[in-house]
């Protein structure tokens, strides 16, 4: 009996791995060991050949046993022949018990209480029952099927068996949970998954192999939904399932975490938009619209012009609550079916799937330009932003992954061009950024005391010419890409920043040059303006800074002017012209640069602290045509100019007018009031050297 517990306890086991379950360890160990044990007692009463037969399905069994317990890699039969062991045993106890019947009767053995055998036969008490082994087999098989059952129902995975035909044969406890108990077949359990799944579920679920699996949402019978890991293992040819086990698991909490992870991995935390990492994604999405409607394809990128200003003076809280206004519009202004994501910092990229042409393209921009003009309310205060666009179209899905490129390249023509702006892609844009790329990597790369140098434009009195002040213009020659105009890489060093430091170097050599004209013994009058640009102004440190370099070089505060343009000391925010102030009552004189070049007005210049106005060339030149064209006197007073000075005059600000080049302009110049004027009529750029001579003639205390 213990040898068939034993085989039969290692055919259960064998049967609950099969169905994914794990069968007691422990009951795997003892009978192994009792069927690698000694056998010849419970086989005594079998022939020869069933012996041998007997101890070869022994062997087998025990194997498969030692094989469940991980003990080998081998391959070993199933132990499904436990049955032909169980009749051989029952055979082998049945002639034992017809030899002690025997011996009994002719009183042989009962005298041996010690032992339950002589001669090698079965003894069995006066008056026992006798025993019945198939009685005691199908026992250990109920008590061994009800554990089975017990440990199946114990487990949290529910488990179905499927016919091929689709009834339901099993199902644990646990499916109750899932599924209505008058529920009979698959189709009862692929209705559970929303529509758009059953029919990949159904597929799933009449696969053939062993042990795919695949997550499914499904709704339990009391109305949550939940995630489920639905693992089909095909066991119809197996004579003791003859179905396909369907083993579901609640992976719900999991998958929500991992969908909230995945989530939180491509949405923009502080605005909640799609960020740069789901771009390609809709993308590709865009371009399968694009081939279904046969209309192009544009993706937009769109930047705030001057945002880090507002970061840097207001703070990033105040960056943050206008970032998140501007998401807020935008989300509203785009229409059905287009995808706005945040990029990073103030970049936007909006993805329209489909477009009638350039023309709509443009007109879209434009709208997503006016809405975010109108002003934006944070906190006590009005904030106006600028906004710059760049648009790339296609119709070809070959070029549907060239748009991220070509949209950067158009936004960054459209804050070349001073921003508030759309710039349609073009090939010609291609030249375009491939310079500023190089120019951008020889910037950064620039050794500013072999590259740099300053030469110095005078200023002159319009009346006698005599120079009363000198302007520092900065000059760069890279080895790489030669001589590069001032005009063109200015612009790239403050859109990247590395004005500032160019700023910082260009202030310590003009201090360094005025320290060595003092010396000389140059009129101590002479002043030397250096310009300074809105990244400058943003730096807390700034005002700190010019401070610190003027004493190092003991150079006077008054012999220095601050050249400021009217589009950087207007700032929205205040802060420029307070940082002026600074400067200004710390002895240095302001000077607004390029008035007249469109930004502003003098009404509006009221409120900046200043010295000195400079008329930009651009107004000269448009002045100078108008008077042309009407057929007026070149040398004739201006009103405009007059007007200009008459308005500074109230201030006590002398009036500069740079770009002067013929004699005509100085004396209409003269005519209208200027009293200072710059440019190559009167004096070149020049280095230091050339300069120094007729600096040393000047007579001091001019007025």
């Amino acid at each position: 009996m213990e040898l068939q517990m034993a085989a039969t306890t290692v055919a259960h086991a064998d049967a609950i791995m099969t169905l994914g379950g794990e069968p007691d360890v422990s009951l795997i160990s003892d009978s192994v060991a009792v069927l690698t044990g000694d056998h010849g007692l419970a086989l005594h009463g079998l022939e020869r050949g069933q012996i041998e037969r007997a101890e070869e399905l022994i062997a087998e069994i025990g194997g498969c046993g030692f094989m469940l317990l991980g003990g080998t890699d081998g391959e070993h039969p199933a132990p499904h022949d436990h049955d032909e062991l169980r009749d051989l045993l029952a055979a082998a106890t049945r002639r034992a018990a017809d030899n002690a019947e025997r011996g009994t009767n002719r009183g042989g053995c009962g005298s041996r209480r010690d032992r339950g055998t002589r001669g090698g036969r079965v003894a069995r008490p006066a008056g026992a029952v006798p025993v019945d082994p198939g009685a005691i087999l199908a026992e250990a098989e109920r008590r061994e099927g009800q554990r089975l059952r017990t440990l199946l129902d114990d487990s949290p995975d529910t488990m179905f068996v499927i016919s091929p035909s689709g009834t339901i044969n099993y199902r644990s406890a646990s499916a109750a949970q899932l599924l209505d108990p008058v529920a009979e077949r698959a189709e009862d359990l692929i209705g559970l998954a929303p529509a758009d799944q059953r029919s990949a579920l159904r597929n799933h679920l009449h696969q053939t192999g062993t042990g795919q699996a695949a997550p499914f949402e499904l709704t339990k019978r009391d109305g949550d939904s939940g995630w489920f890991d639905l693992r089909v293992s095909d066991l119809i040819t197996d004579e003791l399932v003859r179905g396909r086990v369907i083993t579901v698991r609640d992976i719900t909490i999991e998958t929500r975490l991992r969908l909230k992870l995945e989530h939180q991995a491509s949405t923009d935390a502080l605005t909640g938009l799609p960020n740069r990492r789901v771009l390609q994604p809709r993308l590709g999405d865009a371009r399968s619209a694009m081939e279904h409607t046969g209309q192009p394809m544009a993706l937009m990128t769109l930047d705030i012009d001057g945002f880090k200003t507002i970061n840097d003076s207001l703070g990033h809280p105040v960056g943050d609550a206008l970032l998140t206004q501007v998401a807020a519009r935008l989300t509203n202004a785009i229409q059905p079916g287009q995808t706005i994501l945040r990029m990073g910092g103030d970049e936007f990229a909006i993805i329209l799937p489909s477009i009638a042409g350039e023309a709509a393209a443009r007109l879209a921009a434009q709208h997503l330009l006016d809405t975010l003009d109108e002003p934006f309310q944070i906190g006590a205060r009005l904030e106006h932003v600028r906004t710059s666009i760049g648009v790339a179209l296609t119709d070809d899905r070959d070029h549907a992954e060239a748009l991220i490129g070509r949209a950067d390249i158009a936004l960054y023509e459209a804050k070349r061009q001073g921003g508030d702006t759309v710039v349609i892609y073009e090939a010609e844009l291609e030249s375009t950024t491939t310079r500023h790329n190089q120019i951008t990597r020889a910037l950064r790369e620039a050794d500013y005391d072999r590259e740099f140098s300053l030469v110095y434009q005078p200023i002159v009195t319009a009346e006698d010419q005599t120079i009363v002040s000198l302007e520092a213009l900065l000059r760069w020659t890279s080895p790489h890409l030669g001589a590069i105009g001032p005009d063109e890489f200015i612009p790239i060093a403050e859109v990247t920043g590395e004005i500032c430091g160019i700023g910082k170097w260009v202030l310590d050599e003009v201090c360094r040059q005025l320290a060595a004209w003092i010396e000389a013994g140059v009129d101590p009058d002479i002043t030397v303006s250096f310009n300074v640009s809105a990244r400058q102004l943003a730096e807390p440190a700034f005002v700190a800074g010019v401070l610190e370099t003027a004493r190092r070089w003991n150079v006077p505060t008054n012999r220095l002017v601050a050249e400021i343009t009217e589009s950087a000391a207007l700032d929205h925010t205040g802060v420029a012209q307070q940082r002026i102030q600074r400067l200004r009552d710390a002895g240095l004189r302001i000077s607004i640069d390029d008035f007249g070049s469109g930004y502003s007005n003098l009404g509006q210049l009221i409120s900046v602290p200043f010295d000195i106005i400079k008329i930009d060339r651009s107004l000269l030149l448009t002045l100078s045509a108008m008077r042309e064209q009407a057929g007026g006197d070149e040398t004739d007073s201006c009103a405009i100019m007059q007007a200009i000075v008459s308005i500074a005059s109230i201030l006590d600000a002398p009036v500069v007018c740079e770009g002067v080049e013929t004699e005509q302009q100085l004396i209409s110049l003269h005519a209208s009031g200027i009293t200072h004027i710059q440019g190559y009529l009167t004096g070149r750029p020049a280095l230091p050297a050339l300069l120094t001579p007729q600096l040393m003639e000047l007579e001091p205390a001019r007025a």
